[in-house]
């Protein structure tokens, strides 16, 4: 009996300590957001916790407590107000997002489950893929399909199980010369041609806050000589795996089929992933983003990372339309890439919801005649989708699939703070 109130004493007085620290500093809305926008993620959850607690709920208060729970891996809180959101407010846009990072949760936790047999792929199958192969293994795409080929050959399968049981079979490791040159006689991995076939529909950030690289990796993928550029940038390593070396670089970026399984990175595509795996290498934890001597936008820095020419920045809410119309057209026409960058949660508070904030995304194609510009989030298929409720023929806005939208050159002055194109 001693031992039971001894212990809920302690854990009393545990409770008000928290209690006690929690509530001697107070957070206002702004301070919360800006906790996020700096990825000071554990405080930003506690305050827009304690805000909601004692404030009028809605909608984009919720759904950035829920993601900045999530980025600090409270898992149970996030989705306790994911759902929430989904329930009291069915009609909002961030309900939308919402049921979709629920949804994909659900399919994780599935796919979790269902990966759990790949421990059944012989070893010969999988020494015999090509290192290429071999790395696809670890996404998720790859595991699934690893799956519905075990369930189409189980036949074959358990007969080269019982041979390599019985020792017939030798689980060799692939050629040195197909790990170098990918079983054709290529010199690199990835062709112009392939990086066109998926486009900058290849690239998905996710787990990196790394938008100001993926942007830019998405601009030059949409455009012959960049995709020529993104071919260039990626060999075989001479052991296996790959070598990235960026433009002006001097580096060589050593990134393993490890490499790629443990950063948590799954862009749609194998180059695109190998390319932000090197990235992470190059910049960590974003270190040198902002140039040498931290006097250089992001923007210009991603695009100079990956093409080694310099970028040009303009501002353009200080350009009128003309300005801003001809400063886009000319990157566009004449296929070069080009990125902007969003204003900060603050910065955009009281306006129609249209884009993340602190966000960096591609600038695809402009109508001059419209004056509207082409858009792309890097977020690809988890893009978070908008709407402007009040532009019902979208002279304005207009949401498309996989991140890409439309919004009219003066939005673009009201919510991004900065564009850079490169010429390549």
């Amino acid at each position: 009996m001693k031992l039971i109130l001894l212990l809920f004493i302690i854990c009393l007085g545990l409770s008000l300590n928290t209690a006690f620290a929690t509530d001697t500093k107070r957070y206002s809305v702004e301070t919360a957001f800006k906790l996020y926008s700096q990825h000071s993620y554990t405080e930003s959850a506690n305050a827009f916790d304690q805000i909601l607690s004692s404030s009028t709920v809605n909608a984009s208060l919720c759904y950035y407590a829920a993601l900045a729970n999530m980025q600090c891996h409270r898992t149970a809180r996030s989705n306790q107000l994911f759902s929430y959101i989904v329930t009291n407010f069915p009609k909002s846009p961030e309900a939308v997002y919402a049921q979709k990072v629920l949804n994909s949760q659900t399919k994780d936790k599935q796919t979790v489950q269902a990966n759990s047999q790949e421990t059944e792929l012989p070893e010969a199958v999988k020494n015999a893929l090509p290192t290429e192969m071999r790395a696809l293994l670890n996404t998720k795409e790859g595991k699934a399909a690893v799956l519905q080929a075990m369930k189409e050959q189980q036949n074959n399968l358990q007969t080269i199980k019982k041979a390599e049981a019985a020792g017939q079979s030798s689980p060799s490791a692939p050629s040195q010369t197909r790990a170098n040159n990918g079983g054709a006689g290529k010199a690199q991995p990835f062709s112009a041609a392939d990086i066109a076939k998926d486009g900058a529909g290849g690239i998905d950030q996710s787990r990196y806050p790394n938008c100001w690289f993926e942007a830019s990796m998405s601009a030059l993928a949409q455009l012959p000589r960049g995709q020529r550029l993104l071919a260039d940038t990626i060999h075989y390593g001479p052991t296996g795996g790959y070598i990235v070396r960026f433009k002006n670089d001097g580096v060589e970026y050593k990134i393993s089929e490890d490499d790629i399984a443990s950063s948590g990175i799954h862009d749609k595509a194998l180059w695109a992933s190998i390319l932000e795996c090197a990235e992470t290498q190059k910049f960590p934890n974003n270190a040198g983003a902002n140039g040498s001597d931290n006097d250089q936008s992001r923007l210009e820095v991603g695009l100079g990372s990956i093409t080694g020419c310099r970028a040009e920045v303009i501002n353009p809410a200080s350009c009128d339309i003309q300005e801003l119309s001809a400063f886009i057209g000319s990157a566009v026409k004449s296929q070069n890439p080009i990125v902007a960058a969003t204003y900060s949660p603050v910065q955009l508070a009281g306006m129609p919801a249209l884009v993340v904030s602190n966000h960096a995304y591609t600038i695809i194609d402009l109508d001059p005649s419209k004056q509207m510009v082409t858009i792309r989030n890097p977020h690809g298929s988890r893009s978070r989708p908008f709407q402007l409720s009040n532009d019902p023929q979208h002279l304005q806005f207009e949401q498309f699939n996989d991140g890409v939208f439309k919004m009219s050159l003066s939005n673009v002055q009201k919510y991004f703070h900065s564009i850079a194109r490169s010429f390549i």
